[in-house]
């Protein structure tokens, strides 16, 4: 067995992880996998470059920006999106008086990370509803720790992901709009990441992880199987997992769609140069 270790949020975007150790196939693969929970990309590229981790989650902003600081981060499965029919991130708020997107204004806002993809899309968003960026603050709030943020007064407003989005609305909490699939629909935006180095000197590893995790993939056509994993391994109460978004999973998604975040970290300001979409997700040869 090869003992690797993999950085992940535990939530329902990721939950593949639990499909591929709970239907054995890691273990099929010879792999002995330990899933490490993390805040996000931001936790994990530099997890991955002291050799703590030799793979990890991380949303297309967060390998641009690793590409840009010089680490040679690269995808070997870029694997989730969402639509507008199925959207799984939603700006959240329990404030009466903010009834739309205009009503932020001189408020805080909230996203999981700052230079990330909900970061990135939160300012889109924000700017396609005319609202002026300058007036608004930004703070950096985990997923898990959203809704108790709401409620203390903390934040104004939320960028929430599922199982959040279902549970704050349990809780009273109304969706503003949907501040991923409003700006882009659909949008792949995730995947797991590895450095160059580790993969080109483990390709056999490399490979035997990514047919474990596109198994689990090809299961994720099933919604039921994704309902079903998610309840099994989370205390998400099973009324809400029955209804939460689910979003879209498949293996080799073109690089050619990490376009659009190329643009937009442009726009932002947070990338300056072109970057070779290839290079971005390992082409095993």
């Amino acid at each position: 067995m090869t003992k690797i270790r993999v950085g992940y949020i535990p939530i329902g975007i990721y939950s593949y992880f639990w499909r591929a150790r709970d239907a054995g196939y890691f273990k099929d693969e010879k792999l002995d996998v330990e899933l490490v929970p993390m805040a996000g990309g931001g936790q994990i590229i530099p997890a991955l470059q002291s050799g703590a981790l030799q793979f990890g989650i991380s949303d297309a902003l967060g390998v641009l920006n690793a590409r840009n600081g010089g680490i040679p981060a690269t995808y070997v499965s870029f694997n989730f999106s969402q639509a507008s029919s199925d959207p799984v991130h939603a700006v959240l708020t329990v404030d009466p008086a903010i009834k739309t997107a205009a009503d932020l204004k001189g408020k805080s806002v909230a996203t999981n990370l700052s230079y990330n993809t909900d970061w990135t899309m939160m300012r889109a968003w924000l700017r396609k509803q005319n609202v002026d960026l300058k007036s608004i603050t930004f703070r950096e709030i985990p997923f898990p720790d959203m809704l108790p943020a709401l409620r203390n007064n903390t934040v104004a407003a939320v960028g929430a992901t599922e199982p959040f989005i279902t549970l704050g609305k349990e809780q009273g909490a109304r969706v503003l709009g949907y501040y991923f699939t409003d700006v882009q629909s659909p949008v792949v935006l995730s995947g797991i990441v590895g450095l160059l180095p580790y993969v080109e000197s483990n390709k056999d590893v490399v490979r035997r992880f990514v047919r474990a995790i596109n198994r689990a993939l090809d299961d994720y056509s099933d919604p039921a199987i994704v309902r079903k994993t998610i309840a099994a391994n989370t205390k998400i109460p099973p009324a809400v997992v029955e209804k939460m978004g689910l979003g879209k999973w498949q293996a080799n998604v073109p690089p050619e769609q990490i376009q659009f975040w190329v643009d937009a970290a442009k726009k932002e300001g947070i990338v300056s140069s072109t970057a070779d979409l290839k290079s971005l997700v390992w082409q095993d040869k």
